[in-house]
């Protein structure tokens, strides 16, 4: 599962467009697709199949079984805050985990898919 993001692992730290992201969701069904942002952006929209992380104990929890090289997407309203779970990801040994280049706000701004039904955060 590495080699498919592997050209784009050097450009993770500025994190990817969102046309390269939609492409990474559609092409590949076993990609983690983890929403950062604050349990009350999640409950009103996200992009579909995103998994709440928004809270340090949360993100822990997601991952507790989670195998090291999986292929982790991440986003949150404008990237600063996927840009720093990034950082944790790659520090606890995640190595194959991508940010999204102007995060939500740039997602929808260039039309893809939101998911809108209210949704309360669980565990």
């Amino acid at each position: 599962m590495i080699i498919f993001l592997w050209p784009l692992l050097l450009y993770s730290q500025k994190g990817v467009s969102p046309s390269d992201f939609y492409q990474m969701l559609n092409n590949h069904s076993d990609i983690m697709l983890l929403d950062v942002r604050p349990d009350f952006e999640y409950n009103q929209s996200r992009i579909p199949n995103a998994i709440y992380a928004g809270e340090k104990k949360v993100l822990l929890f997601r991952l507790e079984n989670v195998l090291k090289t999986t292929s982790i997407l991440i986003y949150c309203q404008d990237e600063q805050r996927s840009n720093t779970v990034l950082k944790i990801l790659k520090k606890r040994g995640y190595s194959n985990c991508i940010h999204l280049k102007g995060g939500f706000r740039e997602w929808q701004e260039s039309g893809f898919p939101v998911d809108t039904v209210w949704v309360d955060v669980e565990m």
